[in-house]
């Protein structure tokens, strides 16, 4: 029963027949995915290398698992240049794998953002970003009630995939010390496709996020993040995540997904690394049943750099 109540979850987020609907990864962690986001902000954190592993509902079967990595480089530090944290371009390479009930997708992402310098502080980024996105449906694990209902039929007891060539857009405005930004993704809405019809469109996602951060007094800083996402064929989705960095070592956060979700966060910083868990709850009656989720987040910062503490992580 709980396979197919999994599985009817998926068939009515995705409704692989007559809509342009899809699922929508959410992730605690989003301000280590900034550049997935955003291609404007890639090199959000300097060259860094990083990952976000995801398991949601833990304890059903066939519940979401979703893992993250992406390799970032500011060309400055790239050629040994490390005198200022934001430099004039970045680039920067992201992959991400998600498997919920019968579906596995499969996202490679090419990021690159040029910078204006606005002031002494501010910095304008636009950038741009290639994805290609591979999604592939195991029919062996499909168990509907009605084994004739034509919406699925024709994909049980088989295997089915499609590709996707899409690109994403964005602009952010930056300092040290906070941003603001807005995207665009799936420009193409998910014309230029390949293999079998999984989704008669994929609508573009508008996405706006900010941030800050900034030190209280010497053993105590502050960290902020905001994500605003709207698509046409999914509900909006608001979500943030607030962090407090004691002694430059250890933060505790909390975060929270409007009318889904509220999940606590702590982690640790090292000279080059930083790692964090979360634990979250669902916020919603009806998906109590849902269960906990788990989600870890390692970061490496490639190059020496002056700033630290505070500065080293958003």
């Amino acid at each position: 029963m709980k396979r197919f109540i999994i599985i009817f979850l998926v068939i009515i987020g995705l409704d692989i027949t007559d809509s342009a609907a899809q699922s929508r990864r959410y992730f605690s962690y989003f301000s280590s995915m900034q550049s997935y986001f955003n291609p404007a902000l890639v090199g959000l954190e300097g060259s860094s290398a990083r990952s976000v592993i995801r398991s949601q509902w833990a304890g059903i079967d066939g519940a979401p698992k979703s893992a993250y990595g992406s390799v970032e480089g500011e060309f400055s530090q790239l050629t040994g240049d490390n005198s200022t944290p934001i430099g004039k371009n970045a680039i920067g390479l992201s992959v991400l794998y998600d498997q919920h009930g019968p579906f596995t997708e499969t996202e490679l992402l090419l990021n690159y953002t040029s910078r204006i310098k606005l002031s002494d502080k501010h910095f304008l980024g636009l950038g741009g970003g290639v994805k290609y996105m591979n999604t592939e449906l195991d029919g062996t694990a499909l168990s509907p009630d009605e084994a004739g209902d034509p919406a699925i039929s024709r994909y049980m007891g088989g295997f089915a995939d499609m590709k996707f060539l899409d690109f994403n857009f964005g602009l952010a405005v930056r300092t040290q010390e906070y941003y603001f930004a807005y995207a665009v993704q799936n420009l193409a809405s998910g014309t230029i496709s390949s293999g079998d019809d999984f989704y008669v469109a994929r609508p573009p996602s508008h996405n706006f996020q900010a941030g800050f951060r900034g030190p209280v007094n010497e053993s105590i800083g502050l960290i902020g993040n905001v994500l605003y996402r709207l698509q046409e064929d999914l509900p909006f989705n608001a979500e943030l995540n607030f962090k407090a960095l004691l002694l430059e070592k250890v933060w505790l956060g909390v975060a929270h997904r409007v009318d889904y979700s509220t999940g606590l966060q702590a982690g640790f910083i090292l000279d080059r690394v930083n790692v964090g868990y979360s634990y979250e709850i669902s916020t919603r009656n009806r998906a109590k049943m849902y269960g906990s989720t788990h989600e870890f987040v390692a970061a490496v910062r490639l190059f020496d750099f002056k700033t630290k503490g505070i500065y080293s992580m958003w």
